[in-house]
Order: structure tokens, then C-alpha cells, then sequence
């Protein structure tokens, strides 16, 4: 009946941790999604900002690349500018009759419109070129422009040359005056038609390599002289370009796609990354969990076939008896009786079984109001045939009279563990001797063979030690009996008692079960 109780209660305990595991298993789930949500949206706005990020650093290299290349185009027109006037300040300094001749070849040469040299002296020589406008008309049309430019080159601090463009009704003109000395200003007219393939020219070379973005440059007056790079690209990006060519602007697009940084890669890599070795963590906790569930297990089974061997034995050899002595009824009823009682044991055995294979966890402390000497003289009896079987006799000190609340169970686990070893390794004489102080209950197993060497019984002492384990069931009775001694807030000492070896194990006895119950 007992046997029974005990399956029907593990099996209701089973019942409930299968929920209670799926209830684990479900939160753990959530907790693993839970800060990948988090991630994943962090990661969106990231993306999110990074690109924008990206984007505003595109244009802002754009802009940059823009105002290089209108750079380019201000020293390639400073170029050509201050080559044209270096070519007719020589023909003025050559002089003498071919003097027009010479300022108008320079000026053929250099594809200069208009050229216009003032003396101190109030001395001016126009000249106009490849148009058929006259001096005179070149005169008033620019005339005003050219004595301004003339007047800020004579200003304190102001630049030795100045240049700007004119948009005129049909053109635009790109004007340029220099002070050669204190007594000489030359000015000259360049129309925008002869300075495009030197613009185009230098423009190209200068951005040969930057093929992923739309380039157009825009004269004045908003017509594109220069482009290049996709067409299928739209420009983003509008620069202002300044020196020769302010009025000018350089339209740039960025690339057909930016490129990402690092950090959003690491924002997604990172927390993947951690919740996988999470789980990997988790997984080998639960592997590292089952393995000790399973040596626990293991070495559960392997003490309570250690411990079932002695009560198997008593009832083979009272089976023998009571076969032998069948008419003998007072025998058979002492049989019967040792029996039942060797039955009564198993089955709490079994039960203790059903439990820990169950819950993996040693079973409860079991209190019972009992007397511990009457305990001891109850189990030698059981067990006195099968030690005398063995050679051995067993004798008793009883100080242990008065009854209390203990693990009776485990309190003859223990005894019948001790006298077994001494019973197997040293048999003959064998004394048992109880007693009681301070609330604890001690139970002392002594034999009168050899004892034991300094290595064998260092070997021993550590088996009794907190966290020593049986090898190769080697001392596991001894590993059993400190197991119930520590789970009833007791101790396990081995010493030489010269002759032989003498056990001592200790457990709580208490005088009232409301007392708090014993450590487990």
C-alpha cells in the first residue's frame, strides 16, 4: 500500500513539472525575443539614421569635390588670362613701327575680343579682334566697365588684377585688367565661346575618376557648358563656384547609393550574435543539468542497491528458515514477523526510488517518535542470523533511553550500513554503542580486526568528507551513511580504535516535532 501511495504521488508530481517546464521553456522564449525585438527596432531607426548620416556626408564630399573642381576652372581661366596679357605686355615692350601689329597678333594669338591699354599719360590703344564691331563701339560698351576695374586696381590694399563676367544682350564676356607698373594698365575681353574648350578640357582631366556622380557646370546666365558622369542621375547639390569664376555654379549629384557604415552592422551582428551564444549558454546549462541529473540518478540507484542487498539477503535466509522450520509455529510466526518488517523497509526504499527519479532531489527528512536504543535492539534482531551467517557478534551499549523526534528511517539505513562494513571486512565481534547530548543522537559502529594504514584511512576520511563520492563503488556504504548523517544536520568520523576501527555518526534528535525541522 505504501509502495502504491508513493507512485501514485510521483507520478502527480511529474504531471505538474511537465507544465511547469513548458511554462520555463515559454519564458525563456521570451525573454530571448524580448531583446531582439529591441534590437531589431533599434537597429531600424539606426539604419534609418546612419543612412541620413551617409547621405549628408555624400553631399557635403559633393560640395567639396565641386568647389575643387571650380578651383580648377579659376586657375585654368587665371591661366590663359595671364598668359594672353604676359604675350602682349611683350609686344609693348618690343615697340617701334609694328607696335598695332604686334598687340594685334597677341591679342589673334590668345583669342582675345578686345584689348584696351591706358597709359598714365592718358595714351590708349584699342584694339578689337575677330568681330566686326569697331573700337569705338567696344569703347562704350565697355568703357565704363573697364575704367571701374581700372579704378578698385588703384585702391590701397587692392589686388594688382581683377576679372569678372559680363552677360551681355548675345553673350557673355569674361573681362580682365592688370597693372602692370605704376604708369600701364592692360584690360582684354574674352567671349565665353573660346574659353569653353579650355574650361571643358581642364575639367575633364580633373574629374576622370569620379564616375559615380553626376558633374554640370552653369555659366551666368543657367546654361550647362560641362557635364559628366550618369546621366540617368539627378543633381542634389548646387555650389556656388568664386575667384574667375564666381557666377558660375557646379551642380553635383551623390552616388546611386550610400553606402552604409559600420555601426548599423554592429548594431544587428552584436545583439544576434549575444542572443545566440544566450541560447547556446542556455542549451549547454540544460545539457550540464541533465548530465548531473543523470550521475545523481546513477549513484542514487547504485546506494539503494548497496542498501537493498542486506534486507534481500534477511529474507532469503529467513525464506530458508521458515521453509526449514514450517511446523514450528513460533518460529514461523518470529519469521513472519522479521519478514514483514524487511518488506515494510523495501517498500520505503522503493519509495525513496519513485522519488528521487522523479525530482532528481534527495527525499525529506521523515521524523518519527521512536526510542533509539529499543530502534537499534529492534534492528540487530532482524538482523542477527545474517550477521551470525557472516561470523559475527554483536554486541550493544545503550545510552540512548529516552524517546524523540528522528529520522528513524535513516537512523537504520545508517546502522545497518556500519555493521554490514564491519560485518564484510572485519568479521567477529562487533560493538554498537548509542548516545544522546545536546539535542544530538550518536550512533557509534566498532570492530576489533586490523584497522586501517595512514593511506587506506585517509582514502576513507575523504569519502566522509562534505562532497566526497564513492569510485568504482568503492566505500559507498560509507558515502550512504554520510549522506543520511548530513541530511539530518550530522557528521561522519572514522578513526582507529587499536585494534580495529571504530565509525561514529551523528544526527538531530528533537523532543517536539514543531520543532524546525532538520537541514536536508
Amino acid at each position: 500500500m505504501s509502495l502504491d501511495l508513493s507512485r501514485r504521488r510521483a507520478f502527480s508530481q511529474g504531471r505538474t513539472q511537465r507544465p511547469a517546464a513548458s511554462r520555463g521553456l515559454l519564458w525563456f522564449a521570451i525573454l530571448l525575443a524580448l531583446p531582439l525585438a529591441i534590437f531589431g527596432v533599434f537597429a531600424f531607426y539606426l539604419f534609418g539614421a546612419d543612412y541620413a548620416v551617409t547621405r549628408t556626408r555624400e553631399a557635403a564630399q559633393a560640395e567639396r569635390q565641386a568647389a575643387d573642381l571650380g578651383d580648377v576652372a579659376s586657375a585654368t581661366l587665371e591661366s590663359k588670362a595671364d598668359g594672353a596679357i604676359a604675350q602682349i605686355a611683350a609686344a609693348l615692350a618690343k615697340g617701334g613701327p609694328n607696335l598695332l601689329r604686334n598687340l594685334r597678333v597677341a591679342s589673334f594669338v590668345n583669342e582675345v575680343r578686345f584689348l584696351l591699354v591706358h597709359d598714365s599719360n592718358g595714351h590708349v590703344v584699342p584694339i578689337a579682334t575677330g568681330t566686326v564691331e569697331s573700337e569705338n563701339d567696344f569703347l562704350q560698351r565697355y568703357g565704363g566697365l573697364l575704367a571701374t576695374l581700372r579704378g578698385q586696381l588703384g585702391a590701397a590694399g587692392a589686388p594688382w588684377k581683377i576679372g569678372i563676367w559680363t552677360v551681355g544682350e548675345t553673350q557673355i564676356s569674361y573681362v580682365r585688367c592688370q597693372r602692370l607698373n605704376d604708369t600701364r594698365d592692360i584690360c582684354i575681353i574674352f567671349d565665353e565661346i573660346t574659353l569653353d574648350p579650355v574650361l571643358e578640357e581642364a575639367l575633364d582631366k580633373a574629374s576622370a575618376k569620379l564616375n559615380d556622380r553626376l558633374l554640370i557646370l552653369r555659366d551666368p546666365v543657367g546654361r550647362a557648358l560641362w557635364s559628366h558622369g550618369p546621366t540617368n542621375l539627378s543633381t542634389s547639390a548646387i555650389s556656388d563656384l568664386s575667384g574667375s569664376m564666381r557666377g558660375w555654379r557646379m551642380e553635383t549629384s551623390t552616388p546611386a547609393s550610400a553606402h552604409h557604415g559600420l555601426l548599423p552592422l554592429l548594431a544587428i551582428t552584436v545583439p544576434l550574435i549575444g542572443c545566440w551564444l544566450l541560447l547556446i549558454w542556455y542549451m549547454y546549462r540544460n545539457q550540464q543539468a541533465r548530465l548531473l541529473e543523470s550521475a545523481f540518478r546513477s549513484e542514487m540507484t547504485a546506494k539503494l542497491s548497496h542498501d537493498l542487498r542486506t534486507p534481500i539477503a534477511n529474507l532469503r535466509l529467513y525464506t530458508d528458515l521458515l521453509l526449514r522450520r514450517s511446523g514450528d509455529e513460533a518460529a514461523v510466526s518470529r519469521y513472519g514477523a522479521v519478514m514483514r518488517a524487511e518488506v515494510e523497509r523495501l517498500a520505503l526504499l522503493a519509495d525513496n526510488t519513485i522519488v528521487y527519479g522523479r525530482t532528481a532531489a534527495p527525499a525529506p527528512v521523515r521524523l518519527e517518535k521512536a526510542v533509539p536504543d529499543v530502534v537499534v535492539d529492534a534492528t540487530i534482531a532482524r538482523y542477527e542470523n545474517l550477521f551470525a551467517a557472516g561470523g559475527s557478534t554483536i554486541e550493544v551499549a545503550h545510552n540512548a533511553a529516552r524517546a524523540g523526534f528522528f529520522d528513524r528511517m535513516s537512523f537504520e539505513r545508517i546502522l545497518i550500513n556500519l555493521i554490514d562494513n564491519a560485518n564484510k571486512y572485519a568479521p567477529g565481534r562487533i560493538l554498537v554503542a548509542t548516545g544522546e547530548a545536546d539535542g544530538m543522537l550518536t550512533l557509534t559502529v566498532r570492530d576489533f580486526g586490523r584497522g586501517l594504514d595512514p593511506a587506506a584511512q585517509a582514502k576513507l576520511t575523504a569519502l566522509v568528507q562534505p562532497g566526497g563520492g564513492a569510485k568504482d563503488g568503492f566505500g559507498l556504504g560509507l558515502v550512504v551513511v554520510r549522506e543520511l548523517a548530513e541530511s539530518n544536520g550530522g557528521r561522519v568520523t572514522i578513526e582507529n580504535a587499536d585494534p580495529g576501527l571504530r565509525v561514529t555518526a551523528t544526527m538531530k534528535i528533537k523532543e517536539s516535532a514543531k520543532e524546525a525541522p532538520c537541514p536536508s
